[in-house]
């Protein structure tokens, strides 16, 4: 309660960006994972989810985009998360877009970015992730999300990604492959079938090469696709995914769409949040229903309360992530989702 009715209007009175690093300059500190821990501390085994490989100590998830750069997993951690995903990473360390470049809706819901994969590179973000490996619990899950460079050709791409996943392998629980940004000019022909095969069948080649050299599991493989795709798009994304033998859709980026607001001038970017759910919600439901049991999925886009874990669990997602959510809510919403979920499995 305090959050919304006094942190987060003082922190919307500043610039998006400089908001966001300032927060996750104090998440990666010393002294907040202690704070947050002791508040959102609520576990049960009942909210266990096995998916591949991984046993998820409970299924809500930070998606992608919120720590860059590998810095903050104590706090994900401590404010309950059952994995949390970092990057996206690029071979390369790049400044992304021009700014401005983060733009909130709070009448809405939503978020409009357009920041264009800025991180610190391959080899900074991999030191950050084995520093946090070694302090975290084992059971706490980090999915490291891999893209490609700005100047990197589109004939070239599956090499950033091999670079990437190699570098962080060891340390990675799993990898999801980011061809899905529409920050990143030309990434979404990526998803294109002649792209998406190469930059599968080279991960999962690269897979069985690491795990033979490291003697470890292989490790599942999630595709991050984007929520403004056709049918026939869709249908050619899963039948490249199936034949490649990864583990999962994570379903979905940020939409161009402004379908779902009020007719007027936005900025250019992808949107997240509520606007976003009921676009995300009908992709999720294509997936599930069209991949036969073989991939599983993370759903993405518009998770702000319960209802709507409970709606995409109910059309079959097996794990969710939140972002926008977690910006509109704050960290409350973690313990607040688990506990409902656990009410639900109990009753």
């Amino acid at each position: 309660m305090i959050y919304k009715s006094v942190v987060r209007p003082l922190l919307f009175r500043f610039d998006p960006e400089k908001v966001h690093n300032f927060t996750m300059s104090m998440l990666s500190g010393s002294v907040l994972p202690s704070i947050l821990k002791l508040v959102n501390s609520f576990e049960d085994k009942k909210l266990e989810t096995k998916v591949g490989n991984l046993t998820f100590k409970n299924p809500i998830g930070l998606a992608a985009g919120m720590d860059k750069n590998c810095t903050a997993m104590k706090s994900w951690q401590a404010m309950g998360f059952g994995f949390a995903e970092a990057g996206t990473v690029t071979p390369i360390a790049q400044e992304g877009n021009d700014k401005p470049r983060m733009f909130r809706l709070p009448e809405y819901g939503g978020i409009i970015n357009r920041l264009g994969f800025n991180n610190a590179g391959a080899d900074k973000f991999e030191e950050n992730l084995e520093a946090a490996k070694d302090e975290l619990a084992d059971d706490f899950i980090v999915g490291v999300n891999i893209g490609k460079n700005k100047r990197t050709e589109l004939d070239d791409a599956y090499q950033d990604y091999r670079f990437s996943f190699e570098k962080c392998y060891q340390h990675a629980d799993y990898f999801t492959i980011n061809v899905s940004s529409p920050n990143t000019e030309g990434l979404r022909q990526l998803q294109q079938k002649k792209f998406l095969d190469e930059i599968l069948r080279s991960l999962q080649e690269l897979n069985k090469e690491l795990d033979d050299v490291y003697s470890s599991r292989r490790k599942d493989i999630f595709l991050k696709i984007a929520p403004d795709l056709t049918t026939a798009e869709l249908d050619d994304i899963i039948g490249v995914s199936i034949d490649n033998a990864i583990t999962g859709i994570i379903a979905t980026n940020t939409t161009i769409s402004r379908e779902t607001l009020p007719e007027g001038k936005y900025e250019s970017g992808g949107l997240s949040g509520k606007p976003l759910e009921p676009i995300a919600n009908a992709v999720i439901k294509h997936v599930i229903n069209h991949s036969g049991g073989k991939l599983a999925v993370i759903a993405c886009g518009g998770i702000s309360g319960y209802d709507d874990v409970k709606e995409k669990l109910d059309l079959g997602a097996s794990l969710v992530q939140i972002y926008t959510g977690l910006i509109y809510e704050g960290p409350g919403i973690v313990k607040s989702l688990k506990k409902s979920l656990y009410n639900e499995k109990r009753s």
